[in-house]
């Protein structure tokens, strides 16, 4: 029944979205009797909303609403049969407010056992903890426990709300590796969720202060944005509300990680050949920004043949997927 209720609310918020673009397009259209200028601002509007559209660029379903629908299908079933099949302990609260939860996902595994952390998606707005499961199959096979955080989303709470609840979410996963003498953390996040985890590894204060932050061995950043000055001027706004003034503050473009080069800490950064052309360039130029200003070691950049902002994070469910690959080869390389 939890399905199908999100299915509904997701296929009703994006028929409102279609709806809204389809609206504002018919009115730029009747205004471009207007001039020139007037005209270059209307069609800048609109490459914005395409650009930030994600499931408007995937080639594997003829509409977008089709690739969203897939999506939820695909990531709510795996993750009900992860948490079917693995030993588990689920709502753990790090948090005060009911969107503050956590479920550790392979229970049975040695305490010792290397534990990677995973932040979904949906623009801070959409999807959940209890469909982001999906890693946990492949990786409790590779003997890896997973941690899925969930957090509150926009418009109850605000974006820079939910970035000190993961910030608060991460100083629990910390402390619970550091009782369990976890031989090592990994941090992964799709889309907005590798802006957060992003913006977690930029607070140096918080790794010098947090118990058990020595354990952070490394990051994924699938499809992330981190550049969010052009989000706020987009429909994804409507619900996050950002002010201006805070996309700034609140992008993980313009932070400093410096920080992580005494830690060692290995950062891969991937982004789908047919995430939008705005993907692909935040992923690179994120990459830049730790290699050329923060002068960062061991990073790792990649945009995956034949993948979409979709795909890219729904293969993590099958046994061979290319970031259990990537862990483990860390795993083997680093910690054993």
């Amino acid at each position: 029944m939890k399905y199908y209720t999100l299915k509904l609310k997701w296929f009703m918020r994006t028929l409102f979205k279609v709806l809204r673009r389809k609206t504002k397009t018919k009115i730029n259209e009747e205004k471009k009797v207007e001039g020139p200028s007037r005209m270059s601002v209307i069609l800048d509007a609109i490459d914005l909303e395409r650009e930030y559209s994600p499931s408007r660029w995937s080639p594997r379903f003829p509409t977008a609403l089709e690739v969203l629908q897939h999506h939820v299908k695909s990531v709510t079933s795996a993750s009900d049969e992860a948490t079917n099949n693995i030993p588990h302990k689920l709502e753990i609260e790090y948090g005060s407010t009911p969107g503050q939860k956590l479920d550790i996902l392979g229970t049975d595994l040695p305490d010792d056992a290397p534990i990677l952390v995973y932040i979904h998606g949906g623009y801070w707005q959409e999807l959940s903890r209890e469909i982001s499961r999906y890693p946990a199959a492949p990786l409790h096979k590779s003997r890896v426990k997973t941690i899925v955080v969930g957090y509150d989303l926009c418009p109850s709470a605000t974006l820079a709300d939910i970035v000190n609840q993961i910030r608060s979410a991460a100083r629990f996963v910390f402390e619970y590796a550091e009782k369990m003498g976890s031989k090592g953390v990994y941090f992964a996040g799709h889309s907005a969720g590798a802006h957060l985890v992003a913006k977690l590894l930029s607070s140096a204060d918080f790794f010098e202060n947090t118990p058990g932050s020595s354990r952070l061995q490394g990051a994924f950043l699938v499809s992330g944005v981190y550049d969010l000055r052009e989000l706020v001027h987009t429909s994804v706004n409507d619900a996050v509300q950002l002010p201006n003034e805070w996309a700034v503050p609140l992008s993980p473009q313009f932070d400093d990680y410096t920080h992580l080069q005494g830690r060692r800490t290995r950062l891969y950064i991937l982004a789908g050949q047919h995430d939008s052309p705005t993907f692909k360039k935040q992923s690179r130029e994120f990459y830049e920004l730790l290699h050329n200003t923060c002068l960062m070691q061991n990073m790792y950049l990649e945009i995956k043949d034949g993948m979409d902002h979709f795909d890219i994070v729904e293969c993590f469910a099958n046994d061979d997927n290319y970031m259990k690959n990537l862990l483990i080869h860390d795993i083997r390389k680093h910690l054993m």
